[in-house]
């Protein structure tokens, strides 16, 4: 990503512009959500999927990393309330635990 676009993104950010922003639905890999449209950056940008030529190889290589961070998350994690509602928030979610 240029560095304007990063500039844009992140001005949108501190002026809370994001704010006003649609969102799409979370992923299913990360369970995150991204904007669709920030003022002065092109929608490409926005979503990682469109900058890999190979779209198997993108949701490769997601996989392989969420469950990275999932089997990394279990040498930390407990099985109290609180630690169950960080790990819904992440790969693999309430299963993990």
């Amino acid at each position: 990503m240029d560095i304007v676009a990063t500039r844009q993104i992140v001005s949108s950010i501190l002026d809370g512009s994001i704010n006003d922003a649609a969102f799409s639905t979370p992923d299913a890999f990360f369970q995150l959500s991204k904007p669709l449209t920030l003022n002065g950056v092109a929608p490409e940008v926005l979503d990682p999927e469109q900058a890999w030529a190979d779209k198997d190889a993108y949701r490769a290589t997601c996989e392989k990393l969420s469950g990275l961070f999932a089997a990394n998350f279990l040498k930390y994690s407990c099985k109290d309330e609180f630690m169950a509602s960080v790990a819904d928030a992440g790969p693999g979610g309430r299963a993990l635990l």
